[in-house]
């Protein structure tokens, strides 16, 4: 079976939704295969029990029998014995095509993420909703019509992927040269000023601001001469995403210039 099929029987709306936002990714979704569910894709299993009766008391709940506070005492409880908890939905095997579901219908959720790992071609976490990865992107383009589709965020991949794993140090300079334009000149063009200006306040800073650099002084020369660490340049894509979720405006227009957002930016 083809993973187009469990989108025409259970998810038609969805599919439509997709064919006009990301034709590419239902033609990927033509060709992945899915294939039978086996016990050794488990990977991430850790007391999945737990899971089941969560979502056990969650439906006595929405269906009244029983009340969301019982519920709530239940689900607390559980979890303060077990502790932490996951379990293995789907699995994707990029280069063969392939995905797997543990349930015969899966969750949209983890439908389109496996098929999403095929068609990105990218792992965890550069293909994921959590910790800034490009899901979220998609999330914003299918439920909230942001200006998003295939191209801006395979550019999000890109960038993302090079700060954790290549030269951070070059995507902190195309930061720069990309953003910088739109504030004309009211702070330095710097790494972390553009970060300050925005309002987030990057872990090195915090940790250790330079010696005679002050956080709030955007107009400092000096700020050409701090290095942006790799962990601050990772983290900058992870509250850009955050931030465009939230609309933040500054935020929306640094996406804009990154070509992470369509249809341009306006100057600040």
């Amino acid at each position: 079976m083809k993973a187009i099929e469990l989108l025409e029987r259970h998810y038609p709306d969805t599919l439509k939704t997709l064919e006009e936002k990301f034709p590419e990714f239902v033609e990927t979704a033509r060709r992945v295969e899915v294939i039978p569910w086996r016990e050794e894709f488990q990977i991430a299993d850790r007391n999945p029990e737990v899971i089941d009766e969560i979502e056990f008391w969650e439906t006595l709940a929405k269906g009244g029998l029983i009340s969301e506070e019982e519920a709530s005492r239940k689900i607390n409880a559980l979890l303060k014995e077990k502790g932490y908890s996951s379990k293995t939905m789907g699995i994707a095997f990029i280069e063969a095509e392939e995905v797997s579901f543990r349930s015969e219908v899966p969750p949209l959720s983890v439908l389109l993420h496996e098929i999403g790992h095929v068609h990105f071609k990218e792992p965890d976490p550069v293909w994921s909703s959590t910790y800034g990865g490009g899901e979220t992107l998609f999330w914003l383009a299918f439920k909230k019509d942001f200006p998003i589709g295939d191209r801006e965020i395979r550019r999000f991949h890109f960038l993302f992927k090079k700060a954790q794993q290549g030269d951070h140090l070059e995507v902190a300079e195309e930061i720069v040269k990309k953003i910088s334009p739109f504030w004309r000149e009211k702070i330095v063009p710097a790494f972390y000023p553009i970060c300050l200006a925005a309002g987030w306040m990057p872990m090195f800073l915090e940790e250790q601001a330079p010696e005679g650099l002050n956080p709030f002084d955007l107009t400092n020369p000096t700020w050409k001469e701090v290095l942006p660490r790799r962990e601050d340049v990772v983290a900058f894509f992870i509250d850009l995403t955050e931030g465009v979720k939230y609309s933040d405006p500054f935020w929306i227009e640094y996406a804009k210039a990154l070509e992470i957002l369509g249809q341009g930016g306006k100057t600040l």
